[in-house]
């Protein structure tokens, strides 16, 4: 069976492809069903468990980890010194779109994560990571309640820059000056729990995503996290329900991310508990996140980038974290 849709058809392997065309002595895979290979579209490859810097081979070994965990294709929006803009194609990783560095001015974002951009060096150093291979910029829009960190206008411009290059934009945005971040026209809100209906209007309109990065805003805070701090997430979480509900009805494209916390199946497991049917929280994972990545899923001629499990993740989203088998490129790894 072919999720998320259900269709029960076959599909072989042929130089790395998937066809309709029967091959008589084809291997049959294992597992009773098949997704397209997973999407993660919000991570951070070049940060450790600890939120600390790796380096250029430990950034490919956890993108290996995250292949093996039936990810196939990861958007990558921020990495220490844009190391991930250094990682060659291969075979063996998953397919990746890499923002390199995170764009944020002094004092509004981890010091430790990034070189601070002022406002008249934005757009040169958003184009100096896409002429290095950049596919999507990373703009740290807010950081502070109420405050954007580049005025609208300065955005607006970033945006227009990037798309003349021939990438897109995707933003950081936590706090109630969302609406100035999405009317500049980035192609895609990270967090955006306080968006608002018009908000996603505005975003389905142009063709936009969010990414809610709902195993983020429920990973355990530390110890010592001030009070007003823990009542910040609060807030947020409660906020993020209805946003989430408003982005469904809309029509919004809502894509899988883990950020620095999480598996997919963790996200998969949120987003149905946020609201989504499994099905539509399975989209948001595979169809509808390889769509506006453009990538192929499960048909004819795309390329063969598989996994399958025993059950059905429908009825169990925990299911993912095990696959049975693992198709990449046409290469079986698992």
């Amino acid at each position: 069976m072919l999720l998320p849709e259900g269709d029960q058809r076959d599909l072989w392997v042929v130089d790395g492809r998937l066809t309709d065309d029967p091959v008589g002595d084809a291997e049959p895979l294992p597992g009773r069903f098949a997704l397209p290979g997973l999407v993660d579209a919000h991570a951070h490859s070049a940060l450790g468990p600890s939120k600390q810097a790796l380096g250029l081979g430990e950034t490919i070994e956890a993108l290996r980890a995250r292949r093996d965990e039936g990810v196939l294709a990861v958007r990558d929006l921020g990495a220490p010194h844009s190391v991930t803009l250094r990682i060659s194609p291969e075979p063996s990783l998953p397919r990746m779109q890499a923002a390199g560095r995170w764009v944020a001015p002094e004092g509004r974002f981890y010091p430790s994560f990034h070189e601070p951009v002022a406002a008249d060096g934005l757009i040169e150093a958003a184009l100096t990571e896409v002429a290095a291979g950049a596919r999507w910029v990373k703009v740290i829009a807010d950081w502070l309640p109420d405050e954007l960190n580049y005025d609208a206008v300065l955005l607006g411009r970033l945006v227009e820059a990037v798309h003349a290059a021939g990438a897109r934009v995707a933003a950081h945005t936590a706090e109630t000056c969302v609406s100035e971040v999405v009317a500049a026209g980035v192609d895609s809100i990270e967090h955006g729990w306080l968006l608002s209906a018009a908000d996603i209007d505005d975003l389905v309109a142009r063709g936009g995503a969010y990414t809610p990065t709902l195993a983020a805003l429920h990973a355990p805070l530390p110890d010592e996290a001030p009070p007003e701090r823990v009542a910040r997430r609060g807030r947020w979480q409660e906020a993020a329900r209805a946003v989430i509900g408003a982005a469904l009805n809309r029509g919004a494209t809502i894509l899988t991310g883990t950020d620095t916390a999480g598996t997919i199946s963790d996200e998969i497991g949120y987003l149905v508990d946020y609201g989504l049917t499994p099905v539509q929280a399975l989209r948001a994972a595979t169809t509808d996140a390889r769509a506006f990545l453009g990538l192929p899923a499960l048909e004819a001629g795309a390329p063969a980038d598989v996994v399958t499990f025993e059950a059905d993740p429908r009825e169990d989203p925990s299911v993912l974290a095990a696959p049975a088998a693992i198709v990449l490129g046409g290469v079986r790894l698992r």
